[in-house]
């Protein structure tokens, strides 16, 4: 299985669990003004994973992958199929987020009101990254990779000053990006 389709996997099954209920059908969206159902009596949602590493093994190879993309977009239908994957476990993610994590700070963080801003942000640049997939649109992508990048260092002001410490061999340190 891909990385990409992995993470769907996962975070479907995450959302799924925590939600207690199955989504709608494709065939019939909900309309956008409607609140999601609440959790059915007695469900309850025990974290297993702590909200870093939701960050670091969900969100973050998948918002290379839309970064990637807005540099260099995909040229056949397969590469942007797998796009839209990783578009789509983005938009889930900022909603996962706000359930919590097993972390030391995630359960004070999820009740703070700009912890939800920054997960619905996530979520809204995922779902503009949905749609861009979607148009095949590159110009659409890099837009939506744009306000993915916005979402990203807001939060990260607030949340993790300290991070990240560890680079991947993806990125550099500001400090050596300058050079």
């Amino acid at each position: 299985m891909t990385r990409c389709a992995t993470g769907v996997v996962v975070v479907t099954a995450l959302l799924t669990i925590a939600c207690g209920t199955p989504p709608p059908p494709a065939s019939d969206p909900a309309p956008a003004a409607t609140a999601a159902p609440a959790p059915a009596a007695g469900a309850t949602y025990t974290p297993v994973v702590s909200l870093n590493e939701i960050m670091v093994y969900v969100v973050d190879p998948h918002a290379n992958e839309i970064w990637d993309a807005a540099v260099k977009p995909p040229t056949t239908d397969a590469a942007w199929t797998e796009l839209h994957h990783a578009a789509v476990v983005l938009a889930a993610s900022g909603n996962l987020t706000k359930l919590s994590g097993n972390g030391p700070k995630d359960a004070q963080w999820i009740q703070q009101e700009k912890w939800t801003t920054h997960s619905q942000t996530l979520a809204d640049a995922g779902l503009a990254a949905v749609r861009a997939a979607s148009a095949r649109d590159a110009q659409q992508l890099a837009r939506a990779g744009d306000q993915l990048v916005l979402t990203c260092i807001n939060c990260h002001r607030e949340y993790k000053l300290d991070v990240p410490k560890v680079w991947t061999e993806r990125q550099l340190p500001p400090e050596e990006q300058q050079r």
